[in-house]
């Protein structure tokens, strides 16, 4: 068993619940399975021979037989799957949990029965043949050695970037025969944790105050792998003495307390024991229960793309999550999710009934994958651990066996054989259970008030509308998103419409109710272009309107009227000469965009106005861009008691707020007053950013959320004029520097994620990514910036890009390195303070200087020249030195100089201290 699969099964729950109903008397089949058990567990082989067929090949009885070893302590076999196959036969599927001492394996076999003759005893069965499907061994069933304790003297356990010691105390281990795998000290402690980098030391102070953290503790329990034991615990350090009862007590008492969080295999009805997997070589797992902070949890796992992890498990929060400097040296400073999966899913086929108001699903999930490792025996999958797998089946293999991984959503699947690289197969999983919809809380803003307050409005009550999307796991999916093809069929009661991923293939058409059932119908979505993942909306809806929307060619220059003062001796402004055609090349029905607008039945009059508008954003993006992505889009229009939306591929919903709804969210960060259509304009953007480009891993959200938010600021441009874009970028620049100690944009959720705090993650994330964009425009003009852009767009349309992926396609467009500007800024959490200065030397010209008074971090500062007859000049100037001095032309005839200031636009994420002219 791998690794990847070893970490996988840390909380296994065997995929068939109990039966409610009373048990039946076992039938010929369920007798020959306890007779076959019981010749295993004494150890008869004449017992076995007779059971099977005199032709079955007697060396895979004896593979059978050795499986249970010699006088197994326990031995458990359950029929987990039986179908019938040619000539009446039987294939069976039996899994297989064996215990010796405290050791424990669970195998999975298949059978082939053979019925009995027309003459012959009805229960006697025989086996045909037999055949190994998997084995997972190295299962120990921990308990704390009772007979052996230790005085701990000047203990000292470290793992990368922690330190636990403990001067006195006492200590007992718990052992498997290779030695002892978990520690639990006892006595008055320190821990030290301190990451070595400055993102992640800013988390540390958001949590504890200080730039490590630091806490006395009473007790902890570490994991280790028992040939590490005596590196982690030196032999001087703990000291044999004899037990003491009361200290017994205690350190059960915590023993029990910690084994069940981590590595922890529950067996159901094979063993109600707890069974434990022993940790990987190299990996370290402390659970300290510290005076400060409650039970912290450190883990270090090198099978993970970021395998250090502190996690505060009162508040179940992600202190840190990074990459030592181990595994930085080994797969580089970026990375892609897809990296830790070993296919790659190439279509769905989702097909299922949903019942929103009882929050009820049935469904099947046909997916076909792709093997991108070596060899893949198992696989695991997401589903909400709320649904149950009803069987996991492939064409040719009939059922396979199933696991559900304990409080997560993983379903891991035991693949019939080994499949290699680039082999392609079909998986088809039945499921159902009660799933509750989807909150979309990071598209919603901020609640200004108590929520006293808030009852004390009265408020009309909401339309239902529920959303199953990329957060609830409500179909059988990649555990990182993947972009596929797939086809969607929804069947809901009749009283509902349905919104989901893909174009509607016609009219809803009458689907068959259960016996006593509803009257129900039936949607179905075709995807004929990749997306990331599927979602649906389901509530009472109007059609609006349906309008084809022809699309535009990209457009050359914005025409910023502004004038960019190069560096000397660096790349114009202008554009390059591209080395391909950045736009995308779009086929012909790219130029046409099929608009759908649905609607609560009481927000139909306001989505009539919203119809138009959405017409006119999709058509500006399109023109920046060069296409569509997706050949149809429906805007749903929805009730919330908060404005926001979601929008994955195909369409979006927007919320619209009722008359006297008891919340205020003035004071959110991406809530701009004098644009309210910002909501509409960013779900729409995301079609291109986040769902037609997606990130890939949490840290580059920014790419999605930032060129989002910044196209949004563009529509407003475009629509209110300069005047509303300015006001939007002066709140985009506020909140990002107030914000910005939080730490940089590259943390991804994390930013806010300690305190619960959403509004920081909205002003990092959005408006300040959005401001980083802006300045990169500004940095390299106006042409590069939109070439650099489609460029990246046409790169990496319909996959998943990086922080790193932006960059080279701007350096690219624009012939200038940019990794000091990325590096400032999206990996770096600080705002620079500058002094400002300038001079006259003659009546024609003006010097001004900036001087960086920290760090240098390149940033495009507008000069702005007023002059006393009322016209005014503004020149950008590149900062991207310590000390940066420009002369700049003074307008002809537009007489003397009253005020020479320095962002006076707040397009720059800069505080400036003016020294005097």
């Amino acid at each position: 068993m791998g690794p990847r699969l070893l970490l996988a099964l840390a909380c296994l729950l065997a995929a068939q619940p109990a039966s409610a109903q009373p048990p039946s008397p076992p039938d010929a089949i369920e007798k020959l399975v306890a007779r076959l058990e019981q010749a295993l567990t004494n150890g008869d082989r004449s017992a076995l021979l007779a059971l099977a067929v005199r032709d079955t090949d007697a060396s895979t009885l004896d593979e059978f037989a050795s499986a249970a070893g010699t006088k197994p302590t326990r031995l458990v076999i359950k029929e987990r799957d039986r179908q019938t196959t040619e000539g009446g036969k039987r294939q069976v599927l039996l899994e297989v949990f064996v215990e010796h001492g405290i050791e424990g394996a669970l195998s999975t076999w298949h059978l082939d029965l053979r019925p009995p003759g027309p003459k012959a005893n009805p229960d006697d069965w025989k086996i045909e043949r037999l055949e190994p499907v998997s084995n997972v061994s190295g299962l120990y069933r921990l308990l704390l050695n009772a007979s052996k304790q230790f005085d701990v003297r000047n203990l000292v356990v470290t793992g990368t970037d922690l330190t636990i010691e403990l001067a006195s105390g006492t200590a007992f281990v718990s052992e498997i025969p290779d030695g002892p795998t978990a520690v639990v000290l006892l006595g008055r402690g320190r821990m030290k944790f301190a990451p070595p980098d400055e993102s992640e030391r800013s988390q540390i102070r958001i949590f504890s105050g200080a730039d490590d953290l630091q806490s006395e503790f009473d007790a902890a329990f570490i994991r280790v792998r028992p040939a590490e034991f005596e590196s982690k615990f030196k032999p001087e350090s703990l000291v044999s003495r004899s037990v003491a009862a009361v200290d017994l007590r205690r350190a059960s008492e915590v023993f029990d307390e910690y084994l069940g969080r981590t590595l922890q295999l529950d067996l159901t009805d094979l063993s109600r024991d707890r069974w434990s997997l022993v940790p990987s070589a190299g990996d370290l797992i402390a659970e300290v229960r510290t005076k400060r902070f409650g039970s912290l949890t450190y883990a270090r796992s090198g099978s993970e793309a970021e395998d250090i992890t502190v996690f505060d498990r009162r508040r179940r929060r992600n202190i840190s999550l990074y990459a030592s400097a181990g595994k930085l040296a080994s797969r580089g400073r970026f990375y892609s999710e897809d990296d830790l999966v070993d296919y790659d899913v190439l279509a769905y086929e989702i097909d299922a009934t949903i019942s929103p108001d009882r929050y009820w699903i049935n469904g099947t999930a046909n997916i076909r994958f792709k093997v991108r490792s070596g060899a893949m025996t198992t696989m695991t999958l997401k589903l909400a651990e709320a649904l149950t797998v009803r069987g996991v089946y492939a064409p040719g293999a009939g059922r396979l066996l199933h696991l559900r991984v304990v409080n997560q959503n993983n379903l891991i699947v035991n693949l019939p054989n080994p499949l290699f690289r680039d082999n392609e197969f079909t998986l088809s999983i039945v499921y159902s259970g009660r799933l509750e919809p989807s909150e979309m809380d990071r598209e919603a803003i901020f609640l200004g008030q108590s929520q006293q307050e808030q009852r004390e409005i009265t408020t009309i009550p909401l339309e239902p509308r529920y959303i199953y999307s990329n957060n609830s796991y409500w179909y059988p999916q990649s555990t990182v998103s993947d972009y596929a093809l797939a086809t969607v069929r929804l069947t809901v009661p009749n009283e509902f419409d349905v919104v989901a991923s893909g174009m509607q293939a016609g009219p809803p058409r009458a689907a068959t109710p259960a016996p006593g059932g509803r009257a129900q119908k039936t949607f179905v979505f075709q995807n004929d272009r990749p997306v990331r993942y599927l979602s649906c909306v389901i509530s009472r809806f109007n059609q609006v309107s349906t309008t084809p929307i022809n699309i535009r060619a990209a457009s050359g220059s914005f025409g910023d009227p502004r004038v960019v003062i190069p560096e000397p001796g660096s790349a114009s402004s202008a554009a390059p000469e591209p080395t391909h055609t950045p736009a995308v090349d779009p086929a012909a029905d790219d130029r046409k965009l099929a608009l759908t607008v649905k609607a609560n039945p009481r927000q139909v009059g306001r989505a009539r106005s919203l119809a138009e508008q959405t017409i006119t954003i999709l058509q500006f993006y399109a023109s920046i861009i060069g296409e569509s992505p997706y050949p149809a889009f429906t805007l749903a229009v929805t009730e919330n008691e908060l404005p926001g939306g979601h929008s994955p591929a195909y369409f979006a919903v927007l919320h619209q707020v009722l008359p006297n709804q008891p919340v205020v969210w003035r004071n959110d960060p991406v809530n701009f007053e004098s644009f309210p259509s910002f909501y509409l304009a960013h779900e729409l953007a995301h079609q291109w950013w986040g769902q037609a480009v997606g990130w890939k891993n949490y840290h580059e959200q920014w790419l999605s959320e930032g060129l989002s938010q910044y196209f949004a600021a563009l529509y407003a441009e475009k629509e209110l004029g300069p005047n509303v874009f300015d006001t939007v970028i002066r709140q985009m620049r506020r909140s990002a520097i107030d914000t910005s100690p939080q730490g940089p944009i590259y943390l991804g959720y994390r930013l806010g994620h300690i305190k619960g705090d959403r509004p920081v993650f909205r002003a990092l994330v959005y408006n300040k990514a959005a401001m980083v964009v802006h300045m990169l425009r500004r940095l390299v003009g106006d042409d590069p910036f939109f070439w650099g852009l489609r460029r990246f767009y046409s790169e990496w349309r319909f996959k998943k890009a990086g922080t790193d992926d932006l960059r080279v396609a701007m350096e690219a467009a624009t012939g200038r390195n940019l990794a000091p500007f990325f590096d400032a800024w999206i990996h770096g959490a600080a705002i620079p303070r500058l002094t400002f200065t300038y001079r006259s030397p003659d009546v024609n010209n003006i010097i001004v200087k900036f001087d960086h008074r920290g760090d240098v971090m390149p940033v495009p500062i507008t000069v702005t020249i007023s002059y006393m007859n009322g016209e005014s000049q503004d020149v950008v100037v590149l900062v991207t030195e310590k000390s940066v001095e420009r002369t700049i032309a003074l307008k002809p005839k537009a007489g003397a100089v009253r005020r020479v200031e320095a962002n006076a636009d707040n397009a720059a994420l800069v505080e400036i201290e003016r020294t005097g002219s």
